[in-house]
């Protein structure tokens, strides 16, 4: 396919085209149904969500509520007092009930046991006769405990018991909140959408309380079996959103009915398939269309350059058209008459090539030509006992010789050999009007430096600076601020104008004559190691200057390896 495409101009506009018209059509198809889709489940969520925390409430009210009129029953000397003379009392007890459980009438029952299990008082008005095992349930729970114990009760619903004890420890009888079906569903009712379903758990996944009433044992039954399994909660139809309620132990399910269902979705897939065919139709024939006609000049371009490749270079393209394709054919035919020009220009620029590298040779040989006459010079003046002119002679070949050698880094100690060099031709020229000092440590000597670094900032020094003067003092000095190295020129001369050091401050103003010495060597090392490093200078007329020289502090043992 691929193969298929590169071969042919008009294969590649064909399958732009293509896939310009097709897939923008089909990823907003796409992406419009992910958006509709994604904005309707998260609504949903959102709304399952608010429909938890609402019902989440509603029970730790309850559970607060049942909790608090358990615990003033149980503390209650009326109930106690009651309970202890075989429910004598009871017509203040039931005074007592009912006041205490007005907050819990609308949906639970309060009922007061013996220490036998049988029932003596309840809130309802009419309870019967109900006799409790108090070795095992609700009673035995209560009766190991001094909290509020809950229950689910064997029909849906939930028991909540505290035991009533005596002052020694002893249980005279027991208290219970008993809430049924009907009592969450006025509970609950109005914190959830009609269309969802709620389930209350306890900690063993019995059924408390659940909305549907139908399908309950076997909603129940698919939580448990999915979850155990390690399956998605639902079954595509429904949505399952489980919340644990503290220390409770229960655990509070909603299920919420889908909007996008399996069936819903095959058919929007369905729908979606079919506008893509159609989308897929239209493209090939506009893209077929447009492909052919923009493929028929490029065509005839391709076979004139043929003939071009063959060496026929008086091919010209006839074309009446004002767009692209007619400039491009105007512009082959200008390209053809002058080719050869090109190649006429092409054989003079060889030329000239040639001429500047035979100058850059020449260039080259003039240095070894200077150092040769000044090797002459220095035996003559040794065989004229004229030391000075040897000396000279000397120092200057040896600057020569370091000019032309072609390492651009050198160790520090080669550099200051070097420079002592122009140093003494400087002393021989200015009478000794000036001494020098170098101050630096042995741990420095290996650091590589760029060849002839230092004497353009060494020669400022004199020129500009103690070159008046008949007790000038110039100083070399080394020293090291993290990983970089900076080296100092320092003298007692007339310092530097104040427009210069603004001058250095800023690479793009022009230095004025005399001081490009500074300006290159800046230039130089930023080129070299960054911008980070360089050269930065300080002065007080009258009372000297301070160059330093910014440099990264590389060894030449660390450049070998």
């Amino acid at each position: 396919m691929i193969t298929w495409i590169k071969s042919s101009f008009r294969n590649r506009i064909f399958v732009t085209v293509l896939l310009v018209t097709l897939l923008p059509m089909l990823l907003c198809d796409v992406f419009v149904m992910q958006i509709a889709i994604g904005s309707s489940e998260n609504m949903l969520y959102q709304q399952a969500m608010g429909e938890l925390e609402q019902l989440e409430e509603q029970l730790e009210i309850l559970l607060e509520q049942a909790d608090t009129v358990t615990r003033e029953l149980a503390e209650s000397t009326v109930v106690r007092s009651a309970l202890r003379r075989g429910g004598s009392d009871s017509k203040l007890l039931y005074q007592f009930l009912y006041q205490m459980s007005a907050q819990l009438r609308d949906y639970a029952v309060a009922e007061v046991y013996d220490g036998e299990g049988c029932r003596l008082y309840s809130s309802d008005s009419s309870p019967g006769e109900l006799r409790l095992p108090t070795g095992w349930g609700a009673l035995r729970a209560a009766g190991e405990s001094r909290e509020l114990c809950m229950q689910a009760d064997s029909e849906p619903g939930l028991t909540m018991t505290r035991a009533v004890r005596s002052y020694d420890g002893g249980i005279l009888g027991y208290i219970l909140i008993r809430v049924e079906g009907t009592g969450f569903d006025s509970l609950l009712g109005d914190s959830f959408d009609s269309a969802d379903d709620v389930f209350l758990l306890d900690g063993t996944w019995r059924q408390i309380y659940c909305s549907d009433s139908i399908h309950t044992r076997e909603r129940v039954e698919e939580l448990r079996e999915a979850l155990l399994a390690g399956r998605e909660l639902g079954d595509g139809y429904y949505s399952v959103y489980l919340r644990s309620l503290g220390d409770s132990g229960f655990t509070l399910a909603l299920i919420q009915p889908r909007i996008y269902t399996p069936a819903v979705m095959t058919s929007v897939y369905y729908a979606c398939l079919m506008m893509g065919l159609l989308c897929l139709v239209l493209s090939l024939v506009c893209a077929w269309m447009l492909s052919r006609y923009l493929s028929k000049p490029v065509k005839e371009l391709d076979a004139a350059m043929g003939r071009v490749e063959k060496g026929d270079y008086n091919v010209e393209l006839f074309s009446d058209r004002s767009d692209e394709m007619g400039r491009l054919s105007s512009s082959f035919n200008r390209m053809t008459r002058e080719y050869r020009q090109n190649l006429e220009r092409s054989v003079q620029h060889e030329r000239e090539l040639n001429e500047t590298e035979l100058s850059m040779l020449q260039a080259q040989l003039n240095p070894h030509f200077l150092y040769n006459t000044l090797d002459s010079m220095k035996w003559l003046g040794v065989t004229n006992h004229v030391p000075q002119v040897a000396a000279m002679a000397t120092g200057l070949a040896a600057l020569l010789r370091a000019g032309i050698s072609g390492d651009k880094l050198i160790p520090l100690e080669q550099e200051l050999e070097l420079l002592e060099k122009y140093l003494d031709i400087q002393s021989v020229r200015f009478e000794d009007r000036f001494t020098w000092e170098t101050d630096i440590d042995e741990s420095f000597q290996h650091c590589l430096v760029p060849k002839l670094i230092l004497q353009p900032l060494v020669e400022n020094a004199i020129i500009h600076g103690v070159a008046n003067m008949d007790d000038g003092y110039i100083k070399l000095s080394a020293s090291a601020e993290g990983e970089t190295l900076v080296l100092a020129v320092e003298d007692n001369g007339q310092g530097i104008a104040p427009d210069v050091l603004e001058k250095l401050k800023d690479p793009q103003r022009e230095m004025p004559a005399g001081h490009l010495g500074l300006r290159n060597v800046d230039r130089i090392v930023r080129l070299y190691y960054g911008r980070e490093y360089g050269i930065s200078a300080a002065s007080a007329p009258g009372r000297g200057s301070r160059v330093e020289l910014r440099l990264p502090l590389g060894k030449k043992e660390e450049e070998n390896a």
